[in-house]
């Protein structure tokens, strides 16, 4: 099983004003400068943390995938919070599968045919039952601005340097969103998701009972960069979304275009009838009236996609 990333917290010592890193939940640890003993505490509300962006030219990148001719409308930088919450889930599950009925010949007797040779027997196949306890450790991301459909679903939290939340710092990068739900409720919800891990396995099950509980739950607050952009190519719209950190296109969004319809002027169409009319005449004079119907036909069906067809 792949070894889960680390998760790094960068802050300022406050004793030599020198940064520290330190591995995301530890609380003792020691400044590499002067040697200086801290302990990190519990904030008061859940722990918020930013990465900074290190992509320095978006434009670049998008024009390298969607094409020089590029027409870049807007591009905006934003600060997407993602709230990684942590629980020991408790307590214990039951849950049975029926099986599959089925029919077969099994026991050999004696008999005086073939056929009579064998009783028909029943088995029960797939039941399954299972009672066990439960005591896991799970983790789940949350998207609380309901960004996913923009990619950042896509955004990896691992492995990245973080420091302590500086509001007037992020503003000065770009926009930040707020939490728009109060923390209490993430908290509930993340504590849903978690227990909705263990039991998601036994959804399609006959019967199922249990009794789960969330204990030593931990969560913390990552504001993330996020570029956002619209632009066009050849004059169709597309919605592009670009981790700020790594450079990685989360997602790329095209908008259908509908189709212009052809339109004549009346000049146009008046030497259309014209030109018609001396083509039927033609038609009727070498050809009689079963190639002049066809004609008129091939006619109108001329003018009618040139008044109504698509480029």
């Amino acid at each position: 099983m792949e070894k889960p990333k680390q998760i790094i917290i960068s802050f300022l010592c406050p004793n030599c004003g020198a940064e520290v890193d330190t591995i995301e939940g530890y609380t003792n640890i020691r400044c590499k400068y002067c040697s200086s003993k801290l302990l990190i505490t519990q904030r008061v509300g859940l722990p918020r943390v930013f990465a900074r962006p290190k992509l320095e030219n978006p434009k670049t990148i998008i024009k390298g995938d969607a094409g020089l001719n590029t027409k870049i409308i807007d591009l905006d930088l934003l600060f997407i919070p993602l709230i990684k919450f942590r629980a020991e889930i408790l307590g214990w599950i039951y849950a049975h599968k029926k099986g599959e009925v089925k029919k077969g010949y099994y026991h050999p007797v004696f008999g005086e045919t073939e056929e009579d040779s064998y009783s028909i027997g029943m088995e029960i196949v797939g039941e399954k039952t299972v009672k066990k306890r439960v005591r896991r450790i799970l983790e789940d991301k949350i998207d609380p601005s309901d960004f996913y459909r923009f990619g950042v679903k896509r955004i990896k939290i691992e492995g990245k340097k973080y420091e302590p939340y500086d509001d007037e710092l992020l503003h000065q990068f770009g926009n930040v969103f707020d939490l728009p739900l109060s923390l209490e409720e993430y908290l509930s919800k993340g504590q849903d998701i978690l227990l909705n891990k263990v039991l998601s396995h036994y959804s399609s099950w006959d019967e199922l009972k249990y009794i789960l509980k969330a204990i030593k739950k931990e969560a913390i607050i990552y504001y993330y960069p996020v570029y956002f952009s619209r632009l066009e190519v050849d004059g169709i719209p597309y919605t592009y979304s670009i981790d700020a950190v790594t450079g990685e296109i989360l997602l790329k969004e095209g908008l259908i275009k509908k189709e212009s319809k052809r339109t004549l002027n009346v000049n146009s169409l008046y030497s259309i009838i014209t030109f018609s009319a001396v083509i039927v005449t033609l038609i009727y004079t070498f050809f009689g009236k079963v190639g002049t119907v066809i004609t008129c036909l091939a006619m109108l069906f001329l003018v009618w996609e040139l008044q109504f067809g698509t480029k």
